[in-house]
């Protein structure tokens, strides 16, 4: 299967009444930037070496204070299909992607945030993959990194597909990093936010399954998700109780889906941690 880029002339999936103009690009990637400077160039990078080239970038500085902005101004200037927006004040990544996915012009949204990196193929293979198959919601494969970039774990593959019940139970869908949406059959995507939360990731994939969005696993390693140095039990265990306030308050699961659902994650999540974390 070949892959079009949004400029050629027999290439009329796009409404361009959605999108803008038929000159769009086929895809809008979308990096909220929050005092990133140390990694903005190496993910920049990451991006520019795609094989498929038909993208826009749209990075959104979420009021940095360390010349973020500065760095993708420059990078812009180089490169046309990088874009800068600047919000008037700080607030959160989720806010941060939903002002880059009212700007984007692009069918397809790929979400890479700014201390993590894509190999050179993720773009190709995970279109390619949403089009022979007819998929609205992607998601692949991927590897963590060390703070210092140099050291990766094994790969991470997560369930086959993304439903409901997956979705509580299991991890490894590689947050926004890996997944890629396709605006004509999921027009009204957007991130969740609410004030004081977090898991604002897993809650938005939540959203989408709810709705009937199953999401489906490319078993392809084609990323490279950052782990901050200094996790420590007392943070898991803090993740652990948010997950089950969701699970109980957010969502009312009952008390025994909520508690078998809730040991299957944490069982999960364990064993991901120590299969995978990058090592020394």
């Amino acid at each position: 299967m070949q892959l079009m880029s949004s400029t050629d002339d027999n290439y009329d999936a796009v409404n361009p009444d959605t999108f803008n103009t038929m000159k769009a690009p086929l895809v809008s990637i979308i990096t909220p930037v929050y005092n990133a400077s140390c990694w903005l160039t190496e993910m920049l990078e990451s991006v520019q070496r795609q094989t498929f080239p038909d993208w826009e970038h749209i990075l959104v500085d979420d009021g940095s204070a360390d010349g973020s902005d500065q760095i993708v101004e420059r990078a812009a200037k180089k490169d046309s299909r990088i874009r800068l927006i600047r919000m008037s004040h700080n607030s959160g990544p989720a806010m941060a992607r939903n002002r880059g996915i009212e700007d984007a012009r692009g069918r397809y949204l790929a979400f890479l945030d700014a201390d993590d990196l894509w190999l050179e193929q993720k773009l190709e293979r995970c279109l390619r993959f949403m089009m022979e198959n007819n998929y609205g919601f992607v998601y692949h494969a991927f590897r963590y990194l060390s703070s210092d970039g140099k050291s990766v774990g094994t790969v991470v593959r997560g369930p086959a597909e993304l439903t409901v019940r997956n979705h509580f139970v299991r991890r490894g869908t590689g947050d926004c990093m890996s997944v890629m949406i396709d605006r004509e059959r999921i027009p009204e995507f957007h991130f969740v936010h609410q004030e004081g939360k977090t898991h604002e990731d897993w809650q938005t994939w939540l959203w989408l399954v709810k709705r009937g969005h199953t999401g489906h696993l490319l078993a392809e390693d084609l990323g490279r998700y950052r782990k901050s140095e200094g996790s420590r039990n007392a943070g898991k265990l803090a993740a652990a109780r948010l997950v089950w306030q969701m699970y109980r308050r957010s969502e009312k699961l009952p008390l025994l889906r909520a508690a078998s659902w809730w040991a299957q994650y944490a069982w999960n999540s364990y064993w991901l941690h120590q299969r995978s974390r990058p090592r020394t």
